[in-house]
């Protein structure tokens, strides 16, 4: 994985180098790496693997390290308009500022699509699956697709925060007042899929990000109605 990753990387740096300016490292500037988790009161921990197990033996390998790069690919700072920071580079790139705009709102949009379904499977695989299990093999099984929920769930949140980074720096007013700052509490499940009729539910509201949507009409439509 690390040397198919590299050589993307070495082929983008090649690709980039001929319509951006030469840059030193103090040029740019990358994201913060800190990820978004479930909140811990709904967070779901994965299983423990049986101890002495051949499963377990056979899962994990030791590493070569012969074969790992001194410089890992997955630390390199790309130079994306949004990770340089420099002033004196700003001006020349405004029209691959534009491109990677458009392309950061995409990501921010797949992102999260793909959290509302993810949290809408979770809220599903609680209320159907799991209080429906009867054995423990059924329970098992439940449970390992509420994890699996649960890791889309998380993928999708830290790549719109990825996106949503670049666009604090390169966005206009608009996509930063659109795409707001996705916090640890926004990764919910939707109560009331599965906890219909309780006692709150008229002062309880959705996280912001089941408001917006492809057009201005999402509010009212059945967009709307089917995460209602």
């Amino acid at each position: 994985m690390r040397s198919r990753l590299g050589k993307q990387v070495k082929d983008f740096l090649h690709t980039a180098s001929s319509f951006l300016p030469t840059l030193e490292d103090t040029d740019l500037n990358p994201f913060d790496e800190e990820l978004i988790n479930t909140p811990s009161d709904e967070s779901v921990e994965p299983e423990d693997m049986v101890d002495g197990s051949l499963e377990d033996e056979s899962l994990y390998e030791e590493e070569d390290e012969s074969n790992t790069p001194l410089d890992l690919p997955e630390s390199v700072i790309l130079p994306l308009p949004s990770n340089i920071t420099s002033a004196r580079h700003k001006s020349a790139l405004e029209s691959v500022i534009s491109v990677e705009r458009e392309l950061r709102k995409g990501q921010a949009n797949d992102a999260l699509e793909g959290l509302r379904i993810g949290l809408a499977n979770k809220s599903l695989l609680l209320v159907t699956d799991v209080n429906r299990s009867t054995s423990t093999k059924q329970s098992t099984r439940a449970w390992a697709s509420v994890r699996n929920a649960e890791s889309q769930i998380l993928f999708h949140a830290n790549g719109y925060k990825r996106a949503w980074q670049a666009l604090t720096r390169i966005g206009t007013p608009e996509d930063q007042i659109l795409y707001q700052k996705l916090e640890d509490q926004d990764l919910v499940v939707v109560k009331d899929v599965f906890m219909a009729k309780r006692f709150g539910q008229g002062s309880d509201s959705l996280a912001w990000f089941w408001r917006i949507g492809p057009s201005k009409d999402s509010l009212t439509g059945e967009w709307m109605e089917e995460c209602e």
